[in-house]
């Protein structure tokens, strides 16, 4: 007689097969090349099977850029294990803090539009809340500052709420209101003197957009960024046309969990599929004016993609975008956690190679670094 947890592995395992994605209409339509002429095609798709079996994480979608355009797409296991719902290029995931390295692009966009400057202090021009009084120097806090993690301020992530929970306003959330922090944002070191990662920094700086557009973040982002990027499923907010196509988040067991919602959306409230993030890491190498559509200037990028001082073992920011170094490959992008979801993004711009990883599973990082070291690997042999 098969116990339930082997009829699940079994399952598990042929649906991880036979719902690859790597060969959609749309992957041929935008020219992916033949997963039959790239090992690492094989190698990956082994890994991601072993590690999404062996940590309790449902399913994974990873797209792989070569010659900074996308090589292929595969997607293995379930979007929901209890309906039997596949991944595919068109599930919709939470990604984390990965919603800073793409909320950035809404923010530079405003500097574009001279509505706001890297190097002014925020707090002069804020209305509905300010930063505190405080022993340090409240007036070296800019945008610049904000978005490198450079700014000395508070609180290192969010929790988030389930859904169904009213949210609390953006000052509410900046005045430490939330249940699971419980911690204002305040500064905590002299600005531009060391680098202190702070998602209630992103925080104030969704704040600083919705002031200067009188808009709010995510109808901002959406109506400026992700529908002229033709980023048709990727938002800020849980709609119901999102949730009829998203993955169902699991915990660290395994066990299916409410989807979290996020007052603070620059930081860590943004949902997408694995072609849009993909395509929003090529056009952060190609930085190709005929494909931005007037988003940023190709000029924008490339000073987003630059280290801003100062930095340290601790971690080092251009705007928006993290400096990683696992493995011995200097690369830049961002990972992103949530409670039942897992997501990172890694660009090798000497190479012009990148991928993208999503998973709905708390355990999704001991499925996406695995994946990265063989993407790795290809990548560090290609610089020899």
């Amino acid at each position: 007689m098969i116990n339930k947890v082997t009829r699940y592995t079994i399952v598990f395992f042929l649906a991880a097969i036979l719902f690859s994605c790597s060969t959609t209409k749309k992957a041929v339509d935008i020219g992916y090349l033949d997963k039959k002429t790239d090992s690492l095609y094989t190698e990956i798709q082994r890994i991601g099977l072993e590690a999404t079996k062996k940590n309790n994480v449902p399913g994974v979608a990873i797209a792989v850029i070569q010659n900074g355009k996308i090589a292929w797409v595969q997607c293995i296991g379930f979007a929901n294990i209890e309906t039997k719902k596949p991944i595919t290029t068109h599930t919709i995931f939470n990604v984390g803090s990965i919603s800073k390295m793409v909320s950035a692009w809404g923010l530079m966009q405003l500097t574009e539009k001279g509505l706001v400057t890297l190097d002014e202090p925020v707090n002069k021009s804020l209305v509905r809340w300010k930063l505190p009084v405080s022993q340090y120097d409240v007036s070296k806090v800019t945008l610049q500052r904000i978005l490198s993690h450079t700014a000395g301020l508070s609180v290192h992530g969010y929790g988030g709420s389930e859904q169904g929970v009213s949210l609390l306003s953006l000052e509410e959330s900046l005045s430490g209101k939330t249940k699971r922090n419980g911690e204002s944002v305040y500064l905590i070191s002299e600005p531009g003197t060391k680098w202190e990662y702070s998602g209630r920094g992103y925080t104030l700086a969704q704040l600083i957009l919705e002031e200067k557009t009188n808009e709010k973040f995510a109808d901002y982002m959406k109506k400026n960024v992700f529908k002229p990027l033709g980023f048709n499923r990727t938002s800020y907010e849980w709609t119901s046309e999102m949730m009829a196509s998203s993955a169902t988040a699991y915990d660290a067991s395994g066990n299916p969990i409410k989807n979290r919602i996020f007052t603070e959306q620059a930081a860590a409230g943004l949902q997408t599929t694995v072609l849009d993030l993909a395509h929003f890491a090529e056009l952060s190498i190609t930085q190709d004016p005929d494909k931005l559509h007037n988003v940023l200037r190709p000029s924008t990028i490339q000073l987003m993609e630059r280290p801003v001082l100062p930095f340290s073992d601790q971690g080092k920011s251009g705007l928006g975008y993290r400096f990683m170094n696992y493995d011995d490959l200097k690369t830049i992008g961002h990972t992103g956690e949530n409670e039942g979801w897992s997501a990172a993004t890694f660009i090798h711009l000497p190479t012009k190679n990148g991928i993208v990883i999503l998973c709905n599973g708390s355990n999704g990082d001991k499925v996406w670094f695995p994946v990265y070291q063989s993407w790795a690997r290809r990548i560090k042999t290609m610089q020899k």
